[in-house]
């Protein structure tokens, strides 16, 4: 904690040297200086819009050009500080490690390609915190923007589904198939490159958002705009089955399984037990689980696609996972300390080492074991340790009867975020992707700020008590 502090104050006393320049002085008196709030709030939305249209690239230069503007503003408005929480602790020594896996690795170019990668994300949640920090207010419409950018993917999902639009990469083992009606048509949304399972960890990243707009009307009892975000919710459900992403399918046993959590522990401290609450919302309850459960039954493409996940080695694609799994595997065994290198540029000229013949692969198809394989054994335990300890901070200010009802529905969407993305991830690797990781790392960032206000709140109480 005291070299936290000192390594904090060492900063923060540089910074106000720095803000107290005549540089400083200069640039606070120009124009752009007066507008950079609104400029560094329309790159934001710009940034997150991205996500939908746009190629890796220019997603990661508008990332980098928010993180850019966020830093001139904190070297040149006086009274500006940096603050970290835990989450930044883990997050830098996470960063440290995949720096020190950097020169560890035999192909250094290529790993440098991973790192920038890397360093763009880090910076982006970093600026996202202080972004958040200094505009509390822009927290919901945030949230509002990611919503509504999930149910306009979900439109087309459903559109492309019905119409049997053709994925560029949208495998399915037709092998043990009977009839025709058991072959899924699936959805891929505006994503580039055009992935249904892109588009299956797109949307569960994001469904915590429109999630959050249903829980928002719940509390406030409000029917009818329940009524709106319950069908805009199931909307973006039916658009993650038909994505056919089984990853997204357990993302989303892993989101609900959290929401029955929560459910079952608001119920039993309102209403003393689910024996106590009304009989039309039992009924209603009961019904939704038969419909959805009737849905997936009786529609084949659905039920089959389901079921598939179960049959590993006699499901082709699954296979073809396992095969990654355990070359991965054994590049881990070799590397455990410092990985093989950062990106996938790097995994793929070592993975032809261990591969076995005809199962090429761009990742290893599960995120903890990328992280493992590129990091080593201590960038695995440091990237676990900012998802469980967020988790645990999240469902900490979710259950906290002092904070307030949006607040805490917004903490606990973030545990959302957080389950449903992980649980994606034991599958697949398109985590990576720069779609996934702003809307993740926003979520994580809004998390964080939370978790800064509350320090701040906690340290000027403790003043008020020694003063």
């Amino acid at each position: 904690m005291f070299t936290k502090s000192l390594f904090l104050d060492s900063i923060n006393r540089g910074l106000c040297v720095l803000q107290n320049s005549r540089i400083a002085a200069f640039a606070r008196d120009s124009l752009f200086f007066r507008h950079i709030d609104s400029l560094i709030w329309a790159v934001f939305l710009l940034c997150i819009f991205s996500t939908c249209y746009f190629s890796s690239g220019i997603i990661g230069a508008l990332a980098l050009l928010f993180a850019g503007l966020n830093f001139f503003r904190l070297c040149v408005k006086q009274g500006e500080s940096i603050k970290i929480s835990k989450i930044d602790v883990f997050f830098i020594i996470y960063f440290l490690i995949l720096i020190v896996a950097l020169f560890g690795s035999s192909l250094f170019v290529l790993s440098l390609k991973g790192f920038f990668k890397n360093i763009t994300y880090f910076l982006f949640y970093l600026s996202s915190v202080y972004f958040f920090l200094n505009n509390k207010k822009k927290i919901i419409p945030t949230i509002a923007l990611i919503a509504v950018i999930m149910c306009y993917e979900s439109v087309i999902a459903v559109f492309q589904h019905f119409n049997k639009v053709e994925a560029l990469a949208g495998w399915v083992d037709t092998s043990h198939m009977s009839h025709e009606n058991q072959l899924m048509s699936r959805a891929f949304g505006t994503l580039k490159p055009s992935n249904p399972n892109l588009l299956g960890g797109y949307l569960i990243t994001g469904l915590s958002s429109v999630f959050a707009f249903l829980a928002f009307n719940f509390v406030k009892k409000d029917k009818a705009r329940m009524g709106i975000f319950g069908g805009l919710f199931l909307l973006n459900l039916t658009a993650i089955i038909f994505t056919g992403c089984r990853g997204a399918y357990l993302g989303l046993i892993a989101f609900f399984a959290a929401v029955a959590w929560a459910l079952f522990y608001y119920v039993k401290r309102v209403y003393g037990g689910f024996s106590n609450i009304k009989k039309r919302y039992k009924n209603l309850l009961a019904g939704i689980l038969i419909g959805a459960l009737a849905v997936i039954v009786f529609t084949p493409s659905i039920s089959r696609r389901f079921l598939s996940i179960f049959q590993f080695r006699g499901d082709s694609s699954i296979s073809f996972r396992m095969n990654v799994y355990e070359a991965s595997y054994h590049m881990f065994q070799d590397n455990p300390f410092l990985g093989v290198g950062l990106g996938n540029l790097n995994f793929r000229e070592i993975y032809g080492l261990y591969m076995k013949t005809g199962f090429d692969a761009l990742g290893t198809y599960c995120v903890p074991l990328e992280v493992a394989v590129e990091g080593g054994i201590f960038a695995l335990i440091a990237f676990l340790a900012i998802m469980i300890y967020a988790a645990y901070r999240a469902l900490r200010a979710a259950l906290d009867d002092k904070v307030g009802a949006n607040a805490r529905i917004i903490m606990f969407c973030t545990a959302l975020t957080i389950f449903g993305s992980m649980a994606h991830g034991m599958f697949d690797t398109v985590w990576f992707r720069p779609q996934l990781q702003i809307i993740f790392w926003v979520n994580i960032a809004i998390l964080n700020s939370y978790i800064l206000w509350q320090n701040a709140l906690s340290k000027a109480n403790l003043n008020v008590v020694k003063g």
